[in-house]
């Protein structure tokens, strides 16, 4: 391929990524990217991909296994992922196989082995054969989670087996999936926990209470909230506005409208001084303050400061950035592994233009020749290998 038609893609590619975050922006309220919008990976050895508006999916090879012809797909999992055509839902296998008709109104990930789906306003459940195990019969319902699924009839939650035995009678006003042998529920206006025996363990006296989490759960005590063991012993007093989910030994937490970290012994290992302060992932978490964007570790160090104007979570190692009007891809160690700093001519700016499209890895750019709607082929430097870890993210959806 000529060098002019290398630049001519590659301007072409950041010009569509530019105007994707430009579009984003305008739609954020904190100005923290979008993961799912920026972060498009391969998942089971397939990733998405958009051509023409319609969406199917590319093989490690650069290939495409499922023809672009969906308006809306989900990454897979356990080899199957979530299709959307029009405004019907079903599963597809990687051969490009569906599990079943595109009959449903939703779908939902498999979890337990089940699927929940929706038809003609009711809810129900099918396994990885497409079969119907659990007749769509009930208003609402949520996935399977230690083995039970929360189900909703008549303005009332219980929950049913795998087999669709209800074993938890409806009798809550509204309840969470079971985590960690814990559901909340709850009953005349309050909120306490259920065992798997439906028996009250912990009284419903909580005016919010949150699912478990590496044995801790946040609950509400009048405006303020705290964190309970699982013998609702107070941990955390509820001294806080708000205290998120403890992953990985901490939580984010909110006090005087100002955001820290504690520990799940209620240590504060960052005091309440950020403006915004996103989950952690990958053990990092995007900080805001005075208007800029940094990165601090679940250790509570700054390990990248607020000189950003935008920026992602951290994923799979890499995270995006905006920095005096550039985009960059980093790593944790704040090394640029990829930069759009190119100015491209005016002709090139329609984003409607469906012969570029692309993906990189942080180190090396992959260009997409588009063939025809069923057929492109990745074409990749000379020296580029896949392996089982590698991140590929789509810079042109």
């Amino acid at each position: 391929m000529k060098t002019s038609t290398l630049n001519v893609i590659l301007f072409s590619i950041i010009i569509l990524f530019s105007a994707q975050l430009k579009a984003q922006e305008q739609n954020s309220t904190n100005g923290i990217f979008s993961n799912e919008t920026i972060g498009l990976y391969f998942v089971d050895d397939m990733a998405k991909v958009n051509i023409g508006g319609k969406y199917g999916f590319i093989d490690r090879q650069g290939f495409v296994q499922i023809p672009c012809e969906y308006d809306m797909v989900q990454n897979f999992n356990n080899g199957l992922a979530i299709v959307r055509q029009k405004d019907k839902y079903s599963f597809i296998r990687k051969n490009g196989t569906l599990l079943s008709s595109l009959v449903f109104d939703s779908c939902e990930p498999f979890s337990g082995g089940l699927a929940l789906v929706s038809i003609h306003g009711k809810y129900g459940f099918i396994d990885k054969d497409g079969k119907v195990v659990v007749n769509p019969q009930y208003d609402f319902g949520m996935g399977f989670s230690d083995g039970k699924a929360l189900v909703s009839k008549n303005g009332k939650n219980g929950y049913i087996d795998t087999t669709g035995n209800l074993v938890i009678d409806y009798k809550y006003e509204f309840s969470l999936p079971f985590s960690e042998n814990y559901a909340a529920v709850m009953s005349n206006g309050k909120f306490g926990y259920i065992d798997h025996a439906g028996n009250e363990v912990i009284p419903c006296k909580y005016d919010i209470a949150s699912s478990y989490h590496e044995g801790l759960a946040t609950v509400k005590v009048g405006d303020l909230t705290g964190v309970i063991d699982q013998k609702a012993n107070m941990i955390i007093e509820p001294i806080y506005e708000n205290i998120g989910s403890f992953e990985n030994g901490v939580a984010v937490m909110v006090k005087a409208d100002k955001y820290g970290i504690l520990d799940r012994n209620g240590k504060e290992i960052v005091e309440p001084k950020y403006d915004l302060l996103d989950d952690f992932r990958d053990n990092i978490a995007t900080f805001k303050i005075n208007g800029k964007y940094g990165f601090i570790n679940n250790e509570g160090k700054e390990i990248l400061p607020a000189m950003f104007d935008k920026a992602s979570s951290f994923d799979n190692g890499m995270a995006a950035v905006r920095h005096k009007g550039n985009l960059y891809y980093i790593d944790a160690q704040g090394t640029i592994i990829y930069a759009n700093k190119y100015d491209a001519s005016s002709e090139l700016t329609d984003s409607r233009n469906p012969a570029v499209a692309g993906y990189i890895d942080g180190k090396e750019k992959i260009n997409i020749k588009l063939e025809n709607a069923n057929k492109i082929q990745v074409l990749f430097t000379k020296d580029f290998k896949f392996d089982k870890r590698n991140v590929l993210t789509n810079i042109a959806d």
